[in-house]
């Protein structure tokens, strides 16, 4: 379960307590959603251009953002917030941390252009007749799974079935 900020703070030290019971500062939770927000970000929108970035949807001219683009490494981005080394790691060993970053990433990233990606496939599918694409992408990012059974043709059974035959007549034979 994701850590939640509870809603009490402690007023000597700013200290925010967690779900967990985990405290951490102000700061501490600020610099690690920032983390969160910069390994998010897909190495290819990194390498393009401004206007194709603004094209896509995303806000380039933030201040921030544009900071978050342009660093490459985990040093970069202690040095460019002002966050120790040894912090960026700790955040690395977090158990739901990748599960965050992964969360993030889908969500700003993915499904923001589902509706396109559904429009592409569709119209190429009506043009190609390409529904294996379509088959794809409800499969990775909506769930989607086919209900088929698989029936032997030959034998009139199901695969179940056969597994059960095969166990009683190994059953038979290691009985003689």
């Amino acid at each position: 379960m994701p850590d939640t900020q509870d809603k009490k703070i402690d007023n000597k030290k700013q200290v925010v307590v967690m779900s967990s019971g985990k405290k951490i500062t102000e700061k501490g939770r600020k610099d690690r959603e920032l983390y969160v927000q910069w390994r998010s970000i897909p190495a290819m929108l990194k390498l393009l251009p401004k206007e194709e970035a603004k094209k896509m949807g995303y806000d380039v001219d933030d201040v921030a953002f544009a900071k978050l683009l342009s660093i490459n490494t985990k040093m970069e981005f202690c040095k460019e917030f002002g966050i120790g080394v040894n912090q960026v790691f700790c955040f690395d060993k977090e158990p739901d941390i990748q599960e965050k970053i992964n969360q993030l990433s889908t969500n700003q990233n993915v499904m923001k252009f589902r509706k396109d990606v559904d429009f592409a496939f569709t119209q190429k599918l009506l043009k190609h007749g390409d529904s294996h694409r379509m088959k794809l992408w409800k499969q990775l990012y909506e769930g989607w799974s086919e209900k088929t059974e698989s029936v032997n043709l030959n034998l009139n059974m199901t695969p179940a079935d056969l597994v059960k035959e095969i166990e009683e007549r190994n059953a038979k034979l290691r009985a003689m």
